[in-house]
């Protein structure tokens, strides 16, 4: 099987991870990994084996026996056909209608973070952050060091706008720290508004979706908090005027 595949199913969207992980029904599971397979890798037809190790790679574990039994009886739903005595699957029309309420239907999705767990905290993050695309508005309003070391996790290809009011650790510290992110970082870049500005809120937000962060990046787990994602699809007027809001921030504040 090809590898950007398995990658694909890997890095799939964590709130669709759990959607995965929630269907108890082999059939439906099969099917999403059918679709999942076609419209996120361009792969229409897939072996038993491969839909079990697809699954695997997105971390939903299912038996290859529960594919086959499950999808003997899916007529209409799939297509089947012999390939070197192995069954290759295509999902069809009516399959899609089946499975597409399941995958669409989590559009918000919310991250526990415990509390002392600063670790856990920053994986978790981590999780988030690299499935991130496109440009990347970042506003938080407490900023260190350590929010530098967060910022990694956004992947290189993103542009990314990281929005702040104060400094918390010190001038010289942060001085070094900045110049050597920025030399491996350049589409990073980092602005300091005033305090009049009010900025308050720490989120993330993207021309697909808002995430809310319940703590700020440099101390992620120090406390209880949460982490929300929410799709654009749920709220499109909501990310237009998180957008417009940060912007004009961003327009008024001065270079890190």
């Amino acid at each position: 099987m090809a590898k950007s595949l398995l990658e694909t199913f890997a890095s799939l969207d964590p709130a669709l991870k759990h959607t995965l992980a929630d269907i108890d029904n082999s059939r439906q599971l099969a099917l999403a990994a059918l679709e999942l397979a076609e419209t996120q890798a361009g792969i229409d037809r897939l072996s038993a084996e491969h839909i079990v190790a697809c699954l695997e790679s997105a971390g939903v574990t299912i038996k290859k026996l529960s594919i086959t039994r499950s999808l003997s009886g899916a007529r209409g739903l799939i297509s089947s056909r012999k390939e070197e005595g192995e069954t290759f699957y295509k999902i069809m029309t009516k399959g899609k209608r089946e499975i597409e309420t399941i995958l669409s239907g989590n559009k918000l999705s919310v991250v526990r973070i415990e509390k002392d767990q600063p670790r856990t905290a920053r994986l978790e993050l981590q999780e988030i952050f690299k499935n991130l695309t496109g440009e990347v508005r970042i506003c938080d309003p407490y900023y260190g060091v350590r929010s530098l070391d967060a910022l990694d996790f956004v992947p290189d290809k993103c542009t990314v706008k990281f929005l702040t009011v104060n400094a918390a650790d010190s001038a010289r510290k942060l001085s070094g720290a900045v110049k050597d992110f920025k030399k491996e970082r350049p589409k990073v870049e980092l602005r300091i508004a005033d305090r009049s500005a009010g900025i308050h809120d720490r989120y993330v937000v993207t021309n697909s979706g808002l995430i809310l962060l319940g703590h700020g990046l440099k101390d992620i787990g120090g406390k209880e908090s949460f982490i929300i994602s929410i799709e654009k699809t749920l709220a499109p007027d909501l990310i237009k005027s998180t957008i417009r809001g940060f912007d004009s921030k961003w327009a008024t504040a001065s270079v890190i």
